[in-house]
């Protein structure tokens, strides 16, 4: 078994190409070093990546790794202090050289689903609060298929509620409305955030990148999404699951 923790550590971190375009399928990337738990089942570390890991309440892109003579199927990555490794198996030919140049291929239609239910559940978070008449916490999320859900700090809602959720949601998903990410320090936050719940989780740190939906919500996120609401297309809630702490609502978007 690889310690990722000790291989990692002095590791520089990996530029992550999806903070910048969550439409990005493809990247010419080098490798920097590669380690085998057995063979032909290796972590590969790059400098650079478009697979997002599973990290933020979004689960791990899947795709592969091609160059000459190589085909590497991705089928999970992982973030290790900064660093993304590429777990996965060899398919094709043998590992590339360490400094050798491959290129990055998304699975590009789950991603996009990912992408979709993301924007969704920052949609649904504005729509519970409105629901609500106040700021409902997320106490835990996963915002990929096949069960991506919210967990919200509050009573279970009422079937009444859940239709003005559903109505709030829809309602926005049809106004077309912008979403883009954009970067903030500490102190310019205040002023650039609004109806994010969580904000008194929030670590500091010398930047953050802001997910807004125009005139919606404006929230700290790493994760990808969409670039007009539009594109969401409807959402579905599914059913909503009581927890200890709140409730668990469970939805989707087609």
């Amino acid at each position: 078994m690889v310690d990722l923790y000790s291989w990692l550590k002095n590791m520089l971190g990996t530029e992550l190409l999806y903070l910048e375009d969550s439409y990005l399928k493809t990247a010419t990337v080098n490798l920097l070093d590669y380690a085998c738990d057995k063979p032909g089942r290796c972590y590969l570390v790059f400098d650079k990546t478009v697979f997002h890991p599973k990290t933020g309440g979004q689960g791990s892109d899947t795709g592969w790794v091609k160059g000459e003579g190589i085909k590497f199927r991705v089928e999970k990555a992982l973030m290790v202090k900064n660093v993304v490794a590429h777990y996965g198996r060899l398919v094709e030919g043998n590992l590339p050289v360490k400094g050798s140049q491959v290129v990055l291929e998304l699975d590009w239609e789950p991603r996009y689903k990912t992408m979709r239910l993301h924007t969704a559940g920052h949609i649904l978070d504005y729509a519970v609060m409105k629901a609500y008449g106040r700021n409902v916490n997320t106490l835990e999320a996963q915002h990929a298929p096949p069960d991506a859900y919210i967990e919200y700090d509050a009573r279970s809602a009422s079937k009444e509620v859940v239709e003005e959720v559903l109505r709030e949601a829809t309602r926005i998903v049809e106004e077309a409305r912008r979403v883009k990410a954009f970067w903030v320090s500490w102190e310019q936050l205040p002023a650039r955030i609004y109806n994010a719940p969580n904000l008194q989780r929030l670590p500091r740190t010398s930047r953050y990148r802001v997910v807004e939906i125009e005139g919606v919500n404006a929230i700290p996120c790493t994760g990808t999404h969409v670039s007009n609401t539009k594109e969401v297309g409807r959402i579905k809630i599914l059913r909503l699951e009581e927890t200890v702490r709140g409730f668990k609502l469970y939805y989707d978007a087609d």
